[in-house]
């Protein structure tokens, strides 16, 4: 195994020092020079090291030299398994984005269409974690449900999707998920409120949500930040004879 070579084991130690709490979220994080006399070598290689830091999104740079570079650490890991999880509760919260009836195809995704006859319902949310946003969820509601009561009763951003649906009547009993790891757009950098010049990638979840009898009640596209989360699934495994 090759050696890894100085700026990478000078990334190594700074990177151990954030997670282990000696540097603390929030605090300024120490400047090239100041690292250079405690690592004893050149800007170069120190900036390499930063620079590897930043990607990872545990440094924060504005990228103005004027300004000190500040430590970042990202709220504790919560679980989101295979079903219906929404950031709610003592730590949690969610913020409606958008909340409207949609007429025509040309209003939504291609593949929303393909699903559904139209109108339909679209409800876009925030989903926060400690005040920080980590998960936009956008969701399309089939024309089956009373979308006018829901637009209504959804209007209140304590209101849960499914228990809504349960209260009407529909019961929704079956969750398929796929998933995507890839960059966030500029949109979705915005609504996360990503650290700029920080590589933070998303995690991207195209949701369908059936009732008993096979019927899609729901079409969601869900980008949670990737660093907040740990996915679980358990599914039953078939046997090929």
């Amino acid at each position: 195994m090759s050696r890894k070579r100085k700026w990478e084991e000078i990334a190594d130690t700074m990177r151990e020092q954030i997670i282990s709490g000696k540097f603390k979220p929030g605090q300024d994080f120490p400047t090239n020079l100041e690292l250079m006399k405690t690592f004893e070598v050149h800007a170069a290689t120190i900036q390499q090291a930063v620079n590897a830091l930043i990607t990872e999104g545990l440094v924060i740079s504005s990228g103005s030299s004027s300004n000190r570079r500040t430590v970042y650490k990202p709220p504790e890991r919560s679980v989101r398994s295979a079903g219906f999880l929404t950031e709610v509760g003592s730590r949690g919260t969610q913020e409606i984005l958008e909340l409207k009836i949609i007429d025509t195809a040309d209003e939504a995704p291609e593949d929303v269409s393909k699903h559904f006859s139209f109108p339909i319902l679209k409800y876009k949310t925030r989903q926060y974690r400690d005040n920080i946003p980590v998960a936009i969820s956008e969701a399309y509601l089939s024309n089956n449900i009373p979308l006018e009561k829901f637009k209504e009763e959804l209007m209140d951003p304590a209101v849960e999707l499914y228990s809504l649906m349960k209260k009407y009547g529909f019961n929704p009993t079956t969750c398929r998920e796929s998933l995507v790891v890839s960059s966030p757009n500029l949109e979705e950098q915005e609504l996360l409120r990503l650290p700029r010049l920080t590589f933070l990638p998303t995690v991207r979840i195209t949701r369908l949500v059936y009732d008993s009898k096979g019927c899609l009640l729901e079409y969601c596209l869900l980008v949670d930040r990737a660093d907040c989360y740990e996915f679980t699934y358990e599914f039953p495994l078939t046997v090929v004879k």
